[in-house]
């Protein structure tokens, strides 16, 4: 067991400067748990003391407001970690997580992962990378919603999704989660037949095509003319 997470966490940027010793070690103190989809890991505003790192699956990160209105912030699959920001400052969780996939995690606790920290400052590092890289992320998103119209909004999304989760086809650049209409309405903060709409009008703009809730970019040139 030992072993198999030890090969396992060699792959994730966060340790791959991990030298074996100190490796095996982190793989001791790591639990490994499977949860359903739909399950929710936690909430924004409770207290958070670990660490999760993604093995398989796929995990949705969200805000929401007094009125039930949410935000996604992003989706993480493997290899991806979350709730670092807790574990650092020992405030409670800025976000919420959900499972959307049925997904396996590996939990680090606070207590176990701070150890490690002191001895490996380039997690450090990476951990400050990934921050930085989120809070650029959180910027973009901030700049689609404030300063582009519906369609910009979600034509910008979908490149910014295809950048990141894009695979490419023979028809184009396909985005490799299955999205549903309202979970694209909760990125672009609008509602779910508004965006119903949109993607209707790309489709018969010959931008995307749509085929059980797996979007693909077949004309991104032509996409990126609703960015304004």
């Amino acid at each position: 067991m030992v072993a198999r997470k030890k090969v396992f966490l060699k792959k994730v940027p966060l340790f791959s400067d991990i030298g074996g010793d100190e490796l095996k070690q982190i793989a001791e103190v790591t639990s490994e748990r499977f949860y359903r989809k739909g399950t929710y890991l936690f909430f924004e505003n409770e207290p958070g003391n670990a660490l999760f790192i993604i093995i398989s699956g796929l995990v949705k990160i969200y805000k929401s407001d007094i009125s039930g209105k949410t935000k996604t912030l992003s989706f993480l699959r493997e290899n991806d970690f979350f709730g670092e920001m807790s574990m650092l400052d020992e405030e409670i969780r800025s976000a919420s997580a959900q499972v959307l996939e049925d997904t396996r995690i590996y939990i680090l606790h606070r207590s176990d992962f701070q150890k490690k920290l002191m001895h490996n400052p380039s997690i450090c590092i990476k951990i400050m990378r990934t921050l930085s890289a989120r809070l650029r992320e959180a910027d973009r998103q901030i700049q689609n919603i404030v300063f582009r119209n519906l369609p910009g909004r979600v034509a910008q999304t979908l490149i910014d999704m295809a950048d990141k989760y894009g695979r490419k086809t023979k028809e184009g650049t396909l985005i490799d989660l299955k999205l549903t209409h309202q979970e694209l309405a909760e990125m672009v903060e609008t509602a779910r037949e508004v965006v119903s709409a949109i993607l209707g009008q790309f489709r018969t703009a010959e931008c995307i095509n749509i085929d059980k809730h797996y979007i693909t970019i077949t004309n991104k040139k032509e996409l990126s003319t609703w960015i304004t």
